[in-house]
């Protein structure tokens, strides 16, 4: 899949605006959800901040925390996470692009067809649509894949489906 999202999080100060990182595949709910999940419970321990602190420290290519290929140039594996987007090709460490800072009422400018805000006091994430509109609300451990666990055995059909 070739579809582009952002994702970030609402800043504290101001409610409004948004901090986020362009995702340049793999950005549909079906693939993204479960990733975060994912890195929320590997690479940030269960701690939603943690999580907004890897997602927003690059711009990624893919976000997966399974990556063991190599990077291309100009792309920088981060175990746990994905593969980052480096601002200057063949060069392994460099200053990342500043975060991507936007009120969310202007999304549409973005172009991109999903943007996704974690929420680090509830431990979820929301889905919004190019234009800003909120699709729906997840606790992210329940975009963990099914294991008959109390933590995501009651995940809303609409996300077991997707996968």
């Amino acid at each position: 899949m070739s579809t582009h999202c952002y994702i970030g999080a609402i800043t504290p100060e101001n409610p409004q605006r948004v901090q986020a990182r362009v995702v340049l595949y793999d950005g549909h709910p079906a693939v993204v959800l479960p990733a975060l999940a994912a890195i929320w419970t590997g690479h940030a321990h269960r701690n939603t901040q943690a999580l907004i602190t890897a997602i927003l420290a690059h711009d990624w290519v893919q976000l997966d925390p399974d990556v063991t290929v190599s990077p291309l140039a100009g792309q920088q594996r981060v175990p746990g996470v994905g593969t980052a987007l480096n601002s200057a090709p063949g060069v392994a460490a460099v200053d990342p692009e500043p975060v991507t800072v936007f009120p969310l009422c202007h999304a549409r400018h973005l172009d991109a067809p999903w943007i996704y805000l974690l929420h680090p006091d509830v431990d979820t994430v929301t889905v919004h649509t190019t234009d800003g509109t909120r699709v729906a609300t997840y606790p992210l451990r329940w975009c963990l894949p099914a294991t008959g666990t109390p933590d995501n055995q009651s995940r809303p059909a609409a996300l077991r489906s997707a996968r």
